[in-house]
């Protein structure tokens, strides 16, 4: 009641949007009863799987366990698919953990992977300055969806991402790629949030080609915000189409903007999750397992270039996986005129890429830009995913410890 009391005022004082269930697709999978499996803190402290049973504007308020954190995945779904037999407790923000444990730990070692997807909107792409679809690896553990996001020091063009997300419940094979609905019974979808430094794209940006600056940009520690909860495919999809739904609408907004900045439906996607993993297969086979995008660890001195599957021996996407599959329109960062760029670049003979983040920083120093700054509030949602909030704090500053930080190691 305290948390849709504060929703009613949030839409007295701002005007946002105060509940998920402001779109019918959102009211209709809302009310549904869906197996929401979610990462939470038991009454003891515990990180445990649990079945949603309680929740209001996108947020948990009550669980039940399901199996403690560290069991396979698709033990964690069959039992939620069951009879539930344990008592529920209440869960607050602070209680919800990353929807996923996948530690940094188990991606330096090459035992799962991460991979993310660029330009998988139009819109998004024109924006974007135009290209095709493309891979890359995000060396990034996922975060806590309510804990505040820090950049490295320095970092001034700070980005937002909504993406929808799956982690896969079993091996899957990219060379011999599963059907839709194979798929969809093999993972569980989320609302992630693709947090991204710009600058080091554009530093390392090309004149052909995506350039080299993705893994160095997205990888960051915090820059993956996911959750609060999971839904298997088959039961989601199926669920979206019982409500009259063609697609899940994807919403971002910063601090108390009444109109999202973000705002696009999954039916969008120039490859949906089924082509997605079938075009990793045929990207690892035209461009080679391993990304040449170098990602340095803060203590470490030597570059890693991470794969898009694993083992070399037998490339897969393995269980606890995860596949972003791309971001809608209306993020910070704009292409300039290449013309326009390139002269005033000439002038100062600088590259078009330079004169590009020059002109960027003086924009955001004027506070004409859109990018996220200390204080800055990121709420996004998904419908029938729930619903993340998360501020961002001082550049170059660390989160507090969180019980959620002591995941199940690798």
């Amino acid at each position: 009641m305290k948390r849709l009391a504060l929703a009613c005022l949030v839409w007295l004082w701002t005007g946002a949007p105060a509940a998920a269930g402001d779109e019918p697709l959102d009211r209709c999978l809302a009310e549904r009863e869906l197996a929401r499996v979610a990462r939470v803190l038991d009454p003891g402290g515990r990180i445990v799987y649990a079945r949603v049973t309680g929740h209001e504007d996108g947020h948990i308020t009550r669980a039940a366990t399901l199996a403690p954190n560290g069991t396979p995945l698709a033990e964690v779904f069959a039992k939620a698919a069951g009879a539930r037999t344990a008592s529920d407790f209440p869960v607050d923000d602070e209680e919800v953990c990353a929807v996923v444990d996948l530690p940094e730990s188990a991606l330096d070692a090459e035992e799962r992977v991460i991979v993310s997807t660029g330009l998988n909107f139009a819109a998004h792409a024109e924006e974007a300055g135009g290209g095709d679809v493309f891979l890359f690896p995000k060396p990034s553990a996922p975060t806590r969806p309510y804990a505040p996001v820090h950049a490295p020091a320095g970092v001034t063009l700070l980005d937002y991402e909504v993406e929808l997300a799956f982690v896969l419940l079993e091996d899957v094979d990219p060379f011999a790629p599963p059907a839709r609905e194979e798929l969809l019974a093999k993972s569980a979808f989320f609302l992630s949030n693709d947090v991204s430094d710009r600058e080091a794209i554009v530093r390392n940006a090309a004149f052909t080609g995506t350039g080299t600056g993705f893994a160095e940009g997205k990888g960051q520690p915090g820059f993956l915000p996911a959750g609060p909860w999971m839904i298997r495919g088959s039961e989601l999809f199926e669920a979206m189409e019982a409500c009259g739904g063609e697609g899940l609408l994807l919403r971002l907004w910063v601090d108390d903007e009444a109109e999202p900045r973000q705002s696009a439906s999954t039916e969008l996607m120039i490859l949906p999750p089924a082509e997605l993993v079938a075009r990793i297969g045929t990207w690892i086979e035209e461009h080679g397992r391993r990304s040449p995008m170098p990602f340095v660890r803060p203590a470490e001195a030597e570059p890693r270039f991470y794969p898009l599957a694993v083992p070399e021996a037998s490339p897969r996407l393995t269980a606890g996986s995860i596949v972003q599959t791309g971001t809608p329109e209306g993020v910070a960062l704009h292409a300039p005129s290449p013309l326009g760029v390139t002269l005033r670049g000439a002038i100062r003979l600088r590259s078009p890429f330079e004169q590009f983040l020059v002109e960027e920083k003086e924009r955001v120093a004027a506070g004409g830009t859109k990018y996220l700054a200390p204080g800055s509030v990121v709420r996004a949602r998904i419908s029938g995913l729930g619903t993340q909030r998360f501020e961002i704090g001082a550049a170059g500053g660390r989160a507090a410890p969180h019980p959620c930080d002591g995941g199940a190691k690798s």
